[in-house]
């Protein structure tokens, strides 16, 4: 009997922990090829508490590292946990997710990344979300691709991704589902991201994907430009998936002059205490 594979998703926290409840809410309805693994930036919240409370598996660190440790340290847990765990079988996990906390995910979402994977060679795939969740990069917005759509209201995610199978089936019948065909991108906005095992190829170490000196701001862009484009394998936007991202609540919130300091190691650390983490 042939092997499923499976996906691994892991989710970056920092306080906030309102929103992680939320997201580990929407978590309940996902498909069950997902494995959840939190990553924790030494939260002074009851985050972690919150992480055993829905019995996710979650690392924590002794002190804050910001979001590119974070995502480096899920990189290196999904190439460990491809290759063998600890009864010595392979997991068989072809896909990697990088999400932030503030999202919310739909039920089907993650399986139209999926079949792009399965259709497009392409590396990393991202989702549609609302014109406020894709921030600078408005080519994500899902109002580009769907007229009438009302997408505002976080208590409507399933309803929308329920809306984008509707509008695709009757694409199909009509041989016109081509329209949503993916579309390659110069920029993708880093709240989730998921990617295949062709992402080693671009790995910055053995231990990590992105550029550790960028350690809370330019780590997407400065991979995607750095790594993906040169080899002609662009960032690809599914426009059949929708995540909701409230955006900002899990840094912007967090740090004053967040752009300016973001990548200011001593400032940003300063920031940290000042809030006690």
């Amino acid at each position: 009997m042939a092997v499923l594979s499976r996906t691994l998703l892991v989710i970056t926290t920092y306080n906030q922990s309102k929103y992680t409840r939320l997201c580990f809410e929407s978590l309940k309805t996902i498909e069950k090829d997902v494995d959840v693994l939190v990553v924790d930036d030494c939260s002074t919240d009851n985050t972690v508490e919150l992480c055993k409370e829905y019995g996710h598996e979650v690392i924590t660190k002794p002190e804050g590292m910001g979001l590119t440790d974070s995502w480096n340290r899920g990189y290196y847990e999904f190439k460990q946990r491809w290759f063998a765990n600890e009864s010595g079988m392979d997991d068989n996990y072809d896909y990697l997710i990088l999400a932030n906390n503030d999202i919310l995910i739909p039920n089907g979402s993650i399986t139209e990344l999926k079949k792009t994977f399965q259709k497009w060679p392409f590396s990393l795939v991202v989702p549609t979300s609302t014109a406020y969740g894709v921030g600078h990069n408005v080519e994500q917005s899902i109002l580009n691709y769907y007229n009438g759509l009302s997408v505002d209201n976080p208590n409507d995610y399933q309803n929308i991704q329920n809306a984008i199978f509707n509008i695709k089936d009757e694409l199909k019948k009509s041989n016109n589902v081509y329209q949503l065909d993916p579309t390659r991108m110069k920029m993708f906005n880093g709240f989730f991201f998921m990617m295949n095992r062709n992402i080693i190829n671009y790995q910055h170490s053995d231990k990590e994907l992105f550029e550790p000196k960028y350690i809370m701001t330019k780590n997407e862009d400065e991979f995607n430009w750095a790594k993906l484009i040169p080899n002609d394998d662009f960032a690809a936007l599914c426009k059949t998936s929708f995540v909701f991202h409230y955006k900002g609540v899990s840094t912007f919130d967090v740090f004053e002059n967040y752009g300016k300091i973001s990548n200011d190691v001593p400032e940003w650390k300063k920031q940290r205490e000042l809030r006690g983490g």
